[in-house]
């Protein structure tokens, strides 16, 4: 990238990927022309048609100060300040937790339910508007996306994080949803006070032990609070498991996504409250056991 040559689309593409995967990022390519786009104005389809295009100065500048970021193993998304999830753009920033693929998992096996709620197939729930609670809604890509494809849902979406919830709720009203999704500060079911037709969660689930196995992306920049969950990684679920049926009507939903090699102590943690039949696991794209589901006695 020396300014005493002006370089082309192309060779900053293929100069910042290249130094970018000495750095050990494996989506080295991808990352160089997201950054190059995002600098440029283009999206990735317009750089890779400008390939020959001279990069002027302001350009070249706009594209180091992103590329040092990456560099520096700041998440794209964070870079970016935005992920796609569910087919929807979401806002993101260091306060909450990047949206993954595996939760889309959860997110279409709700939807799924839903609209068999909605054709009277579940008959053991009370008819009516079905009521979600969204526990730990991070940037509300489960809530928001949910409610984007169910219009005939309300959801309450809660977090501890105050600036999860304001995140959410900008991306509840950038894609037009924010009347029928209520947020709430507080601890787990804390902020609700009405009974449930399904219960959705995202928790934190990863291990204390396995913090020295992340990347640095995750490690250094994501929110600690979403990610680690006591020794075993399981000390937010075994509460969520616990309380859940206090909330959850008979015959309701309770999705969980969980980390690889739960699934075991999970489905002995539902079976010993009693209240939940239809214990099952949904795997994700790798075949890893991802979303707990069970149905609420």
């Amino acid at each position: 990238m020396s300014d005493q040559k002006p370089p082309t689309v192309r060779e900053a593409l293929q100069a910042g990927a290249r130094k970018l995967t000495e750095t050990g990022i494996d989506t080295a390519a991808l990352d160089m022309s997201l950054l190059i786009a995002e600098a440029i104005g283009l999206d990735r389809m317009g750089v890779y048609l400008n390939f020959d295009r001279p990069l002027n100065q302001t350009e070249r500048q706009k594209i180091r100060a992103l590329f040092d970021r990456r560099m520096r193993r700041e998440p794209i998304a964070y870079i970016l300040g935005r992920r796609e999830f569910h087919g929807l753009t979401f806002e993101v920033n260091p306060s909450v937790l990047i949206p993954r693929p595996e939760t889309e998992h959860l997110v279409e096996t709700a939807i799924d339910w839903l609209k068999e709620f909605r054709s009277g197939v579940q008959t053991s729930v009370c008819s009516g508007t079905p009521v979600i609670a969204d526990i730990g809604v991070g940037s509300g890509a489960i809530a928001v996306s949910i409610a984007h494809a169910v219009p005939t849902c309300r959801i309450i979406a809660t977090d501890v994080s105050p600036d999860s919830i304001e995140v959410a709720r900008r991306n509840a009203e950038k894609h037009g949803v924010a009347d029928r999704i209520e947020f709430g500060a507080g601890e787990l079911f804390e902020p609700i006070h009405e009974p449930l037709d399904a219960i959705l969660s995202n928790p934190p689930y990863v291990p204390e032990t396995d913090r020295a196995t992340l990347a640095p992306d995750v490690i250094d920049y994501e929110p600690h609070a979403a990610l680690f969950s006591g020794p075993d990684g399981l000390d937010c679920i075994r509460e969520l498991i616990a309380q859940a049926p206090r909330h959850l009507k008979p015959g309701g939903l309770l999705l969980i996504e969980i980390g690889a090699g739960q699934s075991l102590a999970v489905e002995t943690l539902l079976a010993q409250t009693g209240s939940f039949q239809s214990i099952g696991f949904i795997p994700d794209y790798a075949g890893i056991d991802r979303v707990a589901k069970a149905i609420k006695r």
